[in-house]
């Protein structure tokens, strides 16, 4: 009996360590808007961000149309994705870093021209 008390009692414990973490990562999903100034002005981009578990996927739209996103992960608030983008014969490459705070992702992008910060909000209708 002593047994079993035991193991349902570290089946709890383990049960009420994995929902917060659920939740944080489940709470990522969705639409986020983030503008960011460019050479061409200011850009406004909408990730459309899918978690399953701890793989991030989805994808981000801006004027220029919808691209997927790549190689994304979540660990906890923090999250990380690759972004490819083509336009006629170059591509580029964005690599996005963020903490989740919210309604709220703040972080860095590395491009080719260098680290630029980044902030998402997320869109609610």
């Amino acid at each position: 009996m002593k047994k079993i008390l035991a193991a349902v009692t570290v089946a709890l414990v383990a049960l009420l360590v994995a929902l917060p973490m659920q939740a944080q990562e489940s709470n990522i999903a969705g639409k986020w808007e983030t503008t960011r100034e460019t050479p061409q002005g200011t850009m406004t981009s909408t990730f459309t961000f899918v978690v399953d578990g701890n793989k991030l996927t989805g994808t981000v739209g801006s004027r220029m149309g919808d691209t997927e996103i790549s190689e994304g992960s979540v660990d906890g608030n923090k999250i990380s994705f690759k972004v490819v983008m083509s336009r006629g014969d170059r591509t580029i490459e964005m690599v996005y870093t963020g903490t989740v705070e919210g309604d709220t992702i703040t972080g860095t992008m590395e491009t080719p021209r260098g680290e630029r910060p980044w902030t998402a909000k997320r869109v609610s209708y």
